[in-house]
């Protein structure tokens, strides 16, 4: 009897040892399969958010492609020439005052509605266009009046650009002609020196050097990225035709170089103006 009882506990504790180690072995991997799950939902959710964020960065401030083909077909038709000759070289968003525009026709009754949209210049490299636009393009009217003080720019002869920037080399500014008809240059570095020269000068008497904080240099560079500096590559807005002793500035940052005088520059367009602001304001704040 006692053998049969212990071979039964024995059998017994054998089935109940067994029965545990597959309950843990299931445990384990259901625990697993929840970790794994946890895990990847974690992952997709993190992978969602992600794509969101950037979608939202993406999309602020960005001219809708529609748009931008529908203000080039309008004025390609009313000048007659190909899409392919006009290019886009400025654009912002606007409120306008009325749902005219702002660019009301004669004897034209507009509403008071504020509407949104864009301000957008259009250029076939001779001459600029302005057009006020609602958001989608299904709105859109020539500016006549800003055309005619609106700058074209003409694109600058490679033989007449200056050399690109050393890398440790933030900005560089050539001024050229006035009265004096001088030319300095002067350049900002990473490390935040400003350095004046004068061309020409065999003694370097006229040399100057200054110094900007990191913090400056660094909302200088935002600064540049925000006006879009780059879209103005190589362009050249002249002076008006018949002036003399304006004085030429020759802007180059690591990604191009614009050219304008100081005659012309209050027609420069409102991103390259901010640029240029940005830029006077480092200059000036070594003076003070």
């Amino acid at each position: 009897m006692r053998i049969m009882l212990k071979n039964y506990f024995n059998t017994n504790q054998a089935r109940v040892f067994t029965a545990l180690i597959l309950t843990g072995i299931l445990s384990v991997a259901g625990g697993l399969t929840l970790v794994k799950d946890a895990t990847g939902a974690s992952a997709n959710f993190s992978l969602e958010r992600k794509n969101e964020v950037l979608k939202e960065n993406i999309k602020p401030n960005r001219l809708p492609r529609p748009l931008a083909n529908a203000v080039l077909r309008d004025l390609a038709r009313r000048q007659g020439i190909s899409i392919r000759q006009l290019q886009i070289v400025d654009y912002n968003q606007q409120t306008w005052r009325n749902g005219c525009l702002e660019l009301p026709q004669a004897d034209e009754i507009c509403t008071e509605a504020l509407v949104p949209g864009w301000r957008i210049v259009v250029s076939n490299g001779k001459e600029n266009w302005v057009y006020h636009t609602n958001q989608t393009g299904s709105a859109l009217r020539l500016n006549e009046k800003a055309n005619e003080n609106t700058l074209a720019p003409v694109q600058i002869p490679a033989s007449e650009l200056p050399p690109p920037l050393d890398r440790d080399i933030v900005f560089r500014q050539i001024s050229s002609g006035g009265f004096a008809g001088r030319t300095y240059e002067t350049v900002l570095l990473k490390d935040g020196r400003l350095i004046r020269v004068r061309i020409g000068d065999a003694n370097d008497s006229e040399r100057s050097v200054r110094r900007v904080s990191g913090q400056q240099v660094e909302q200088f560079v935002r600064s540049l990225k925000r006006s879009r500096f780059s879209k103005f590559r190589n362009l050249s807005y002249p002076a008006p035709s018949g002036a003399a002793d304006y004085i030429t500035y020759t802007l180059t940052s690591q990604e191009g170089t614009v050219q304008y005088n100081d005659i012309s520059q209050n027609n420069l367009p409102k991103n390259l103006q901010t640029a240029v602001k940005a830029w006077n304001q480092i200059v000036a704040s070594t003076q003070s």
